[in-house]
């Protein structure tokens, strides 16, 4: 395609410097000089107009393909923010804080990506983390209405390994992502008391083996994510109940020696744009 291209602008060179400019007296001399001129300047619009088109669909089809690694990576980060001006104002904006810590032995990641289709998949040798999130509301809309969510999350695994996928594009599209743990540990708890919200989410398992799939569907703003998981010389349990505005969410998990959980989540869109 780069020879293509090349000569396509070769042409357009050399039919410029075809143009000379001459100057009649006679009215239709002169006007005939300007339609060859223009008729000259479209066939040299034409080949610029064809590499253009080529170089753009060769860019578009050519994958783009990475990979990195790094080696003992830690990472922390922590904020905090009352949003005081809302909260003085009796606005509907809660009082927000998180901290998480983090520590990969090893970690591999490589992505591609196309027009179409983009994948990455990510390695983690020797990995431990600790994450908290906590919102706080006072008001809503200069009335008293009081809400509380917490989230806290501990994980340790020898190697995990993880996988995203996205097809399509615009507004309709479908995702996936997959993950192993081989000698994992990991607790999770959240719990969300609001008038418009009740979540109460709690999980413990410790597994030699474990492993989740999700695929998630995507159109016209509204979301339907189906996910599994299973697990072997594993123990543990969870339960999950979620019910906010245009969001619903059920699922469980137990698990002895071997064990097989589920979930299914709808998101939707009051408008669509």
């Amino acid at each position: 395609m780069d020879i293509e291209t090349n000569s396509s602008r070769q042409f357009a060179s050399q039919i410029h410097q075809v143009r000379t400019y001459l100057y009649f007296l006679h009215p239709s001399l002169a006007q005939r000089h300007q339609e060859i001129l223009a008729a000259i300047e479209r066939l040299r619009q034409y080949f610029l107009t064809i590499a253009n088109e080529a170089e753009a669909l060769e860019g578009r089809s050519l994958p783009k393909v990475s990979v990195s690694s790094n080696v003992f990576k830690t990472g922390t980060s922590a904020s905090f923010d009352p949003h005081m001006s809302s909260l003085l104002r009796k606005g509907g904006r809660p009082i927000e804080g998180e901290a998480s810590a983090s520590i990969h032995y090893m970690q591999v990641e490589n992505k591609y990506s196309n027009e179409f289709l983009s994948h990455s998949l990510e390695a983690n040798v020797g990995n431990a983390k600790v994450e908290g999130e906590f919102e706080l509301g006072i008001w809503n809309d200069k009335k008293f209405d009081p809400s509380l969510d917490l989230r806290g999350q501990i994980s340790l695994s020898l190697l995990s390994l993880t996988s995203h996928a996205k097809l399509g594009k615009g507004k309709v599209y479908a995702t996936s992502k997959a993950s192993v743990n081989v000698g994992s540990a990991k607790a999770v708890g959240q719990v969300c008391l609001s008038a418009k919200e009740q979540t109460l989410k709690l999980s413990g398992h410790v597994a030699a083996l474990e492993g989740e799939a999700e695929l998630g569907f995507h159109l016209f703003g509204a979301t339907i994510t189906l996910s599994g998981s299973a697990s072997l010389m594993s123990a543990g349990a969870d339960v999950s109940y979620s019910h906010k505005n245009r969001e619903w969410e059920f699922g469980s998990k137990l698990g002895f020696i071997a064990g097989l959980g589920w979930k299914i989540n709808i998101k939707y869109l009051r408008t669509v744009s």
